[in-house]
C-alpha cells in the first residue's frame, strides 16, 4: 500500500508540475480510483502528503484542490528562490566539472526544442531540468535541499508565465546569458542573471493568478 501510494505522489507531482494540473483544479478521489486503477486508501494517502507538503489544500465538502498561493505568498517565496538559485549559479561557475557542463547544456536543448515548438508543458519540465542541473553542480547539498523544498510550492506557478506572448523565447535567451556567465566562471554576473530571471518570472504572476479568482 505504501509503494501505491508513493507511485501515486509521484505521479500526482509530475501531473502538478507540468501543469496538467493547475492551481484551484478539483481532485476527486473516485476519478482518481479510476483513474489510476487504485483503491480509494492510497487515493487519500497520497492527498495527505500533499496537503503536508503544501501542494494540495482540502475543503469542506469539496475534497481536495491544488493550492492557489496568495501574491504576497508568492512574491515571497520567489524573493527567496531568486538569492538561493543566484547563489547556485555562483557556486556552478566555482565548482564547475565537465559533467556538470554536459548536464546544464542537456537542459538547454531541451528548452531551446521546446520553445522552438511553442510547447509549453515540454518547456516547464525542460525549465526545471536546467535549473536542476545547475543545482546539482552547486556542489552543495544544503542548497539542493533548501531549492528543492521550495520548488516543490512554486513550481506549479513557474509555467504560467509562458502563456504571455514571446516569453518562451525570452526566457530561453535569458538561460542562454545564465550558461554563458556560469561556462565563463563569472560567478557574479550568473547570479546577478538568475536573479534577475527569477524576480521577472515572479513579478508576472500577480496579474495572471487574477485569473484564478
Amino acid at each position: 500500500m505504501a509503494r501505491a501510494s508513493d507511485t501515486l505522489i509521484e505521479q500526482l507531482k509530475h501531473e502538478i508540475f507540468s501543469g496538467f494540473l493547475k492551481p484551484g483544479d478539483q481532485l476527486e478521489e473516485a476519478d482518481l480510483a479510476a483513474r489510476f486503477s487504485v483503491s480509494r486508501t492510497p487515493i487519500r494517502e497520497a492527498i495527505r502528503s500533499l496537503v503536508d507538503c503544501g501542494l494540495l489544500v482540502t475543503r469542506p465538502r469539496k475534497g481536495a484542490m491544488v493550492r492557489v498561493l496568495t501574491a504576497k505568498e508568492l512574491n515571497d517565496l520567489f524573493e527567496v528562490a531568486a538569492e538561493l538559485e543566484g547563489m547556485a549559479c555562483r557556486l556552478a561557475s566555482e565548482q564547475l566539472t565537465l559533467s556538470g557542463k554536459q548536464e546544464i547544456e542537456s537542459g538547454l536543448e531541451l528548452c531551446c526544442i521546446a520553445a522552438e515548438s511553442e510547447d509549453i508543458p515540454a518547456y516547464a519540465q525542460a525549465n526545471l531540468a536546467f535549473h536542476a542541473a545547475i543545482h546539482t553542480a552547486s556542489n552543495n547539498a544544503s542548497l539542493v535541499d533548501q531549492l528543492q523544498q521550495i520548488q516543490a510550492r512554486i513550481n506549479v506557478y513557474r509555467l504560467m508565465p509562458y502563456e504571455v506572448v514571446g516569453r518562451l523565447e525570452k526566457s530561453l535567451t535569458e538561460h542562454r546569458e545564465i550558461s554563458d556567465a556560469i561556462f565563463a566562471k563569472n560567478g557574479a554576473l550568473a547570479n546577478t542573471l538568475m536573479r534577475n530571471h527569477m524576480m521577472l518570472q515572479g513579478a508576472r504572476l500577480p496579474s495572471l493568478l487574477n485569473a484564478l479568482e
